[in-house]
């Protein structure tokens, strides 16, 4: 039952770095992507009229572009924020009535106590997780249609300069 409590602590330890890791990358990703809405904001203010003449069907494809990447932009923010919402993060027991009930009982029900309270543990830890990865997920989608989005928008103002 040693080895056994030995590799439950170290998978809890485990899983608490990777929800920490995992709240680090939430922060990360909402920063760049707080920046790329600035950039966004600041591209439209500056070079809203020369980017959107709306005179030629590129120029609404191009609007259209645009639209889509912010609406994109904007909905992979509103996932990363969601994803680093503060939530419990799952602990061992550690009230004093634990500890004194572990010190009074034998070795036995004291180790089976420990294994139990790690199984459970480790499992809301992991499902913690894996709420907080859905709407991560869901933003990185999104990011990356964004991507795309201003791919094609760059085209588009590159081929209005060379061809008109």
């Amino acid at each position: 039952m040693d080895e056994t409590l030995a590799y439950l602590k170290d998978r809890y330890k485990d899983e608490q770095a990777r929800f920490d890791h995992f709240e680090n990358k939430c922060v990360k990703f909402l920063t760049a992507v707080s920046v790329v809405i600035a950039a966004l904001t600041a591209l439209a203010s500056a070079k809203g009229r020369v980017l959107f003449t709306l005179n030629t069907p590129p120029d609404f494809i191009a609007l259209g572009c645009f639209f889509a990447a912010a609406i994109c932009v904007v909905c992979s923010w509103g996932h990363a924020l969601s994803a680093l919402r503060i939530r419990d993060c799952p602990t061992l027991p550690s009230s004093r009535q634990t500890a004194e009930w572990m010190k009074a009982v034998d070795t036995s029900a004291h180790q089976q106590h420990l294994y139990n309270c790690y199984i459970d543990t480790l499992e809301k830890l992991k499902s913690a997780i894996d709420e907080k990865s859905k709407p991560l997920d869901f933003a990185y989608e999104e990011i990356v249609y964004a991507a795309w989005a201003l791919s094609l928008l760059a085209v588009i103002s590159v081929g209005k300069e060379l061809f008109v």
